[in-house]
This record gives structure tokens, C-alpha cells and sequence, in this order.
């Protein structure tokens, strides 16, 4: 039996918002008249967490680009430390230790991992289960990138089900353990956010007011670009990868976009994506594409996925629980479905109709 999200959980999201940096989405009020002191644009890229990262930043005149290109440096070693601390994926991390012990003891990790477990798992509770970080209990189920792909049986999915279950991870002070042999945590859907949040503490701690970090698609903004808010791109998810949807005005805020179009199969004519239901262990229907909103970018990102799996209405429930926090829904038949305040952020006006 599910649980309806308290408002202790919500409260507990929004005092993380505020304690992390008080970031929150941000557009031109009627009369602004924004800076127009001529900026200098520096970039880099880097691969980290398995996709490719590059960060930019606005400088003024009196910025020297060398010392802002180690500030840089400097973000993205961070990134690529919570990476060795969050990254199943490598052997040597502490999540790979917690994996490899499920079903017997206990395993001390750090604080930092620990409280995005617990953060996790707030979401979680929040979205019913359709947010679950014990998803990759699933484990190689969906074999998307067979060249003979065949969905799973039944009696597969089942079978892999039983090690699929938040309520199966418990924290105790330091340490975590999986309560059934088999279960695993993966953190595809929150940690590159996290990873993304820690990379901008670092700049505004070396004092910088206005960046853009794009982790993959994940990505945060802050202050602006040439004097207007910085501009992010929505890909249409049914046309080619150059044709928008929108295009987004944001200062100070994340955004996320969940889709069914970067890893997926047609299989008797069905497509089958990446987005895994974790409550029936099966690809989520209800739509095509989520952009989140939020304060943080771990928030925007476990939100985008939270928001796909549960579908159009009760996805914009969800993120009408958030404050701060709103969304574009473009469901399984192409309709758009977007929180009020998205609607105050978006330019349709160009993009081709879904």
C-alpha cells in the first residue's frame, strides 16, 4: 500500500533548497532593465560521470580568464570526486561496496552519500515508488542495445522485481545496507544533479555570478548571459535532434529533461526506452518527454524521472508539491501539459507543433 507524500517531506525539500544555495527559477520582471556590461564568455569540457560536461562562464573586464579557467578546473575535480563516491559503475566506490554487500552486512559510507540516499528515498515516498533508487536491482533485464533485442517475459520481470525496493535500503548513522541478496542501488537519476550542484558551489565560492553548467543535459544556471537570462534548449522528442520544442529564459534555477527518445528499441512496432517503471519493471508509457524546474539539480533531476514514470497528471501533481518546482509534460499522444509558471518561461512561438 502506498503512502501520500507528507508535508514534513515537502518541507524537508524545501529547507534543502535554501540550506544548498538558494537557488530558484528566475525570469525578467515587467520594467527590468538588465545589465548591459559587455561579458567575456569562457568555456570547457571535459567527460565525467560517463557523458560529456562543459561549463561557462560570463566574466567582466576586471576578471582575469586564467584564474577563472582554475575555478573551472576546480568545478570539475569536485564533479569528479562525487563520481568516485557515486558512481556504481566503478569498482572502488563506496556505492560499489553497498552493492556488493546486499543481503548481509552493513557498509560505513561517507555523510554526503549517505544524505542523497536519504534525499532519494524522500523522493521516493513523495512519487509512490515511481522514483527508486533500487531500480538497477533490474540489473541487464531491458537489453536495449542488443542488435536482437526482444522485450523480457513476464516471469523475468517478475522475477527481477523482488529485488527492486526502496523501503529495502536501510540507513543506520553511517552506514547502509540492502536488506535481500541481488538488490542495487544505482544513482543514474539523481547523482550527475548532485554532481552538477556541487560544481556550482564551487564557483560562486570563488566568487563567480554568472555560469552555465551543463552535465549531459542536466543542467544549472546562474546570474545572466550578455544581460538577458541565459537561454536552454527543450529537443522536440518526436522530430530530429536539431528541432526544438522551446527554448527556456532562466537565471538562478536547474532544469532536467526525462525522454523516451536517447535509448530506446521498436520492437513490433513499440517502442521500448531506458525509463523504467520500478513498480511493474517495465519502460514507462504515459510520455515522451518531462522538463523539470527546480531549485537544485539533483532535486530537477530525480523529479524529471519521478514525473515520466507517473505520467502527465499525476507527474504535474507531483511537481505542484515542490516549491519552486515546475514542469513541461509532453504526454504519450504529443500534448503538452506544463505547470503555470512554465507557461511564463517558455516561447512556443517558433517551435514546430508537437
Amino acid at each position: 500500500m502506498h503512502r501520500s507524500p507528507s508535508k514534513g517531506s515537502i518541507a524537508f525539500f524545501f529547507i534543502l533548497a535554501v540550506a544548498i544555495g538558494g537557488w530558484s527559477a528566475w525570469r525578467l520582471a515587467p520594467g527590468f532593465s538588465p545589465s548591459t556590461e559587455s561579458l567575456r564568455m569562457v568555456s570547457s569540457e571535459k567527460e565525467l560521470m560517463g557523458t560529456r560536461w562543459m561549463i561557462q562562464v560570463a566574466l567582466n573586464n576586471r576578471m582575469d580568464e586564467v584564474t577563472v579557467r582554475g575555478f573551472i578546473e576546480s568545478a570539475f575535480e569536485e564533479v569528479a570526486r562525487v563520481e568516485s563516491i557515486m558512481s556504481e559503475w566503478r569498482v572502488d566506490s563506496p556505492i560499489s561496496a553497498v552493492n556488493a554487500a546486499a543481503g548481509h552486512d552493513p557498509v560505513t559510507v561517507p555523510d554526503e552519500l549517505r544524505d542523497l540516499i536519504l534525499r532519494s528515498q524522500e523522493i521516493s515516498e513523495l512519487s509512490r515508488g515511481a522514483f527508486d533508487i533500487s531500480w538497477k536491482g533490474m540489473g541487464d533485464l531491458w537489453k536495449l542495445r542488443d542488435k536482437a533485442f526482444s522485450p523480457p517475459s513476464e516471469s523475468e520481470i517478475s522475477q527481477a522485481l523482488t529485488r527492486v525496493n526502496y523501503r529495502n535500503i536501510k540507513v543506520n548513522q553511517n552506514t547502509v545496507s540492502l536488506e535481500a541478496t541481488g538488490m542495487q542501488i544505482g544513482l543514474g537519476g539523481i547523482a550527475k544533479g548532485y554532481g552538477i550542484d556541487q560544481a556550482a558551489k564551487v564557483l560562486r565560492a570563488a566568487g563567480l555570478k554568472h555560469f552555465y553548467i551543463d552535465g549531459g543535459g542536466d543542467i544549472a544556471v546562474a546570474g545572466l548571459k550578455h544581460g538577458r537570462p541565459w537561454r536552454v534548449a527543450i529537443r522536440h522528442p518526436r522530430k530530429e535532434s536539431a528541432d526544438l520544442l522551446t527554448v527556456v529564459e532562466l537565471s538562478q534555477a536547474s532544469i532536467v529533461t526525462s525522454g523516451d527518445y536517447e535509448n530506446y528499441r521498436i520492437f513490433n512496432d513499440q517502442r521500448f526506452h531506458h525509463i523504467l517503471d520500478p513498480r511493474t519493471g517495465k519502460p514507462a508509457q504515459g510520455c515522451q518527454s518531462v522538463t523539470v524546474t527546480a531549485p537544485l539539480t539533483e532535486l530537477a533531476d530525480a523529479l524529471a524521472t519521478a514525473a515520466f514514470v507517473l505520467g502527465p497528471e499525476q507527474g504535474l501533481n507531483l511537481i505542484l508539491q515542490i516549491p519552486n518546482a515546475d514542469a513541461l509534460i509532453v504526454d504519450a499522444d504529443g500534448k503538452l501539459h506544463m505547470t503555470d509558471r512554465f507557461k511564463t518561461m517558455v516561447d512556443l512561438r517558433h517551435a514546430p507543433a508537437p
